[in-house]
């Protein structure tokens, strides 16, 4: 597996306010940070603060170079300057309603300012109000940033924070009438960075067309619907803002994982050693973790962009056959990848394997009670293939890649490593064929559903991929003979 690595700089300067005080709102932090709070305040203060500083709050948003986002940039110049009230020339016209958006002035030692407003008929840009701001020069470039992450934030408030949450944690204020519907699947998390549909490898991230792929068409027999009426650029720009959200969550993540020594055990009892702990994690080494976490984050997220980490068959499907459908049979239930322990023989999702306890990932326990987990630890339900519902996709390609790379934080692991494409294809005509003629094949190579062998008329010496012969002739009609026939 190979990985490009990470070329975005760290931001050294102060990150760059872009927010949008419209209301209130709060990022909901991880609730390990309140328990690190009863043995560590100050490191779980420092965490906090942190995060602000780095990512904002959902009124003030935070440009931060070290992440691979589109902000939303716009370079100019300056005509003429009076003050704080700027006459510019830009590159492209900014959004209506332009403002609270970044402005990095370049002068000798670059400014960090804000805009307060964008006047288009005059061309005016004012900034706020700055102490002890030098004055700008006519001639001086700059460059206006965050107004597509801004834009993502209030489309995601709009027609996402409901259920999803305001920082992405899948805990909106709808999400308890979802968990209500046991097979139905929660609002997405997004703080691991973890999406379940992807076009990429095995141990790849989400790339920008996935997500913009499931904002647009939803997930099929789910409580996501489809967002095809919004418009590209704000499809993009809410795509643009669940990517922060998520990025956002893990470096949170990671930075817990760091101070994790600072924890109270089980009983609440706080480490031996903490005053020294807490010195050298929450004090000497916080920086460099903190940037570390982020240049990990951002490397995945680059990496997910790469086309070499695409699911791209280099194999035409073979034709959607008999004997195809066969072969992707025998390999549904061949124990070498047994899609059958979990989807079921019939593939109606009942597999063996819903009765077992499952382990807890990361640790030697088990699950209280049988069946099957996500990493979120919620309970899933392999897909009943006879409904015909497929959440990510079901054109040809979309069931390819869920055979080649799995579903991502599940337990549908990927076979591309078990199968060659030709056998995956197989198993795509396959599954495809399951709604429509039935998930078992009699040993004349008729499909049919469970308990109905339908197929038990047909002609059997005819080959299973032979095209059915010519019906019969449409038998004649008898017509009622009238009355002076039966005389």
């Amino acid at each position: 597996m190979t990985t490009r690595r990470l070329i975005i700089p760290l931001l050294a300067s102060l990150p760059l306010v872009v927010g949008c005080a419209d209301y209130q709102a709060e990022f909901v932090n991880d609730e390990r940070v309140a328990t690190l709070a009863t043995t560590s305040p100050d490191a779980a203060s420092n965490l906090k603060n942190s995060l602000d500083a780095h990512f904002g709050t959902p009124n003030a948003l935070v440009a931060w170079g070290a992440l691979p986002i589109d902000f939303g940039e716009i370079g100019g110049t300056v005509i003429s300057a009076n003050g704080n009230s700027l006459r510019v020339s830009l590159e492209t016209e900014p959004p209506d309603g332009l403002s609270n958006v970044a402005v990095v002035v370049e002068t000798e030692t670059p400014q960090n300012r804000t805009a307060g407003s964008y006047n288009a008929d005059t061309r005016t840009l004012t900034l706020l109000e700055q102490e002890a701001a030098p004055a700008i020069a006519p001639g001086t470039s700059l460059r206006l940033i965050g107004h597509k992450l801004q834009a993502g934030r209030r489309l995601y408030m709009q027609h996402c924070m409901h259920c999803h949450g305001v920082t992405g944690d899948g805990n909106g204020p709808t999400a308890r009438y979802i968990r209500n519907h046991r097979f139905n699947p929660l609002p997405r998390d997004y703080r691991r960075g973890l999406f379940k549909f992807t076009s990429t490898k095995i141990g790849f991230y989400a790339s920008r067309d996935d997500l913009r792929r499931t904002v647009t068409q939803g997930l099929a027999g789910t409580y996501m619907p489809s967002f095809l009426l919004l418009k590209t650029d704000e499809l993009d720009a809410i795509v643009e803002f669940i990517r922060f959200l998520a990025m956002r969550g893990e470096v949170e993540r990671r930075l817990l994982d760091h101070l994790q020594p600072l924890m109270p055990s089980d009983d609440g009892t706080p480490p031996s050693d903490l005053a020294d702990l807490e010195k050298e994690l929450a004090v000497d080494t916080f920086n460099q973790a903190f940037a570390d976490a982020a240049s990990l984050v951002a490397e995945k997220w680059v990496n997910a962009e790469d086309p070499d980490n695409r699911v791209i068959p280099t194999t035409p499907r073979p034709p959607d056959t008999g004997k195809s459908r066969i072969r992707g049979r025998s390999l549904f239930v061949d124990t070498k990848i047994n899609c059958a322990k979990c989807h079921g023989e019939g593939g109606r999702g009942n597999g063996a394997v819903l009765k077992d306890r499952q382990k807890i990932p990361g640790t030697d326990d088990k699950y209280p009670t049988p069946g099957l987990r996500d990493d979120w630890h919620k309970m899933i339900q392999p897909r009943n293939l006879t409904s015909g519902i497929f959440r990510g996709g079901r054109r040809p390609l979309d069931v390819f890649r869920r055979v080649t790379a799995g579903i991502k934080a599940t337990p549908m692991g990927g076979f591309e490593t078990n199968l060659t494409e030709s056998e995956r294809w197989d198993i795509v005509n396959y599954v495809l064929s399951i709604p429509i003629d039935g998930a078992f094949i009699d040993e004349h190579g008729h499909q049919y559903h469970g308990g109905d062998r339908s197929h038990a008329h047909h002609d059997h010496d005819k080959p299973a991929d032979k095209p059915a012969d010519k019906p019969a002739d449409k038998p004649k009609t008898t017509q009622p003979k009238s009355a002076k026939d039966k005389k």
